[in-house]
């Protein structure tokens, strides 16, 4: 690498959202554009989750996030706005959203992302060997295992497993999760609503990234996935996929380039065997799960 040249940070996204096979109504959002990427859960009701969840997805794409900070005061400045909605219509009361971001950081900071994370919508990061989840779910039953009192098979089972411990929008005051991350070549990143994790093993997130990588088709795979497991809720996903390209220092060439053309080859079959079985090997290792959960995947 050519440390003296600049990055150019390249970043292709796909988007997908659907009301499910119980919900009537969708209440989740989502942002794709600009250099922000949102994921918003609504709850309060029939109409006040998908006003929630909406008002903070605006909200937030409305306000300066050019730095963490800026991009924090955004997440504040949403809950400000979907409590007083709330506050002033009695028929929206009790009203709130999860809210789950990425945004890319100005010029000077092109190589850097601010994440920022309020409920249990999630953000993973995935790099063709390892797969994490980046943010910690706000919720009573995920405060649990981390502290040891039940495991993550309890947890899917819980009686309280969407009771929420942080929400936009529900007080008037929200803690905010937010950080700076700096992605890497070959980083795919998921947005989602819980509408997906309640339905998918992460092992079956992995599969589906391995055999689309282009981030609309797979973003389209992992909702019709959750559809085809239950479908039990509203499930949106956003895919982001990146490219980091060496380029001679040039001050026309400091911006990130943010487009939503698809340029990833596909991966052969027998590769992805290998590596959905090399990962699989791995995440038994870390979270104990159960060989079958390989197998389990639905054809897309």
């Amino acid at each position: 690498m050519n440390e003296s040249g600049k990055r150019r940070l390249n970043l292709s996204w796909g988007a997908a959202t659907d009301q499910g096979r119980v919900r009537t109504t969708n209440q989740d959002a989502m942002h794709t554009d600009s250099g922000l990427f949102a994921v918003a859960d609504g709850m309060g009701g029939h109409q006040g989750g998908e006003v929630a969840a909406n008002i903070a997805v605006r909200t937030l794409s409305s306000a300066k996030h050019d730095s963490l900070e800026n991009f924090e005061s955004a997440f504040v400045e949403a809950n400000r706005v979907v409590h007083q909605t709330a506050l002033t219509k009695p028929n929206l009361h009790g009203m709130g959203t999860t809210l789950t971001a990425i945004a890319v950081l100005g010029a000077t900071d092109s190589r850097h992302f601010a994440i920022a994370n309020v409920g249990d919508s999630r953000i993973y990061r995935f790099n063709g060997e390892e797969f994490e989840q980046l943010t910690l779910d706000h919720s009573y039953v995920a405060e649990l295992v981390r502290r040891e009192e039940i495991t993550e098979a309890d947890a899917a089972a819980h009686p309280y497993r969407n009771m929420l411990t942080r929400a936009i929008g529900v007080h008037s005051e929200v803690q905010v999760d937010s950080w700076r991350l700096t992605p890497k070549e070959g980083d795919r990143f998921i947005l989602c609503s819980d509408g997906l994790t309640n339905e998918l093993s992460d092992m079956e997130l992995i599969k589906h990234l391995i055999q689309n990588p282009l981030a609309s088709n797979a973003a389209k795979a992992l909702v019709r996935a959750a559809n085809i497991h239950g479908g039990r809720d509203n499930t949106t996903v956003v895919v982001i996929n990146v490219n980091i390209e060496n380029i001679e220092t040039n001050e026309s060439d400091e911006a990130p380039q943010i487009n939503e053309k698809q340029s990833n080859s596909l991966i052969p079959d027998n590769k992805q065997t290998r590596l959905i079985s090399k990962l699989f090997l791995r995440l038994k290792r870390t979270k104990g799960l159960d060989p079958s959960d390989v197998n389990n995947s639905e054809e897309i």
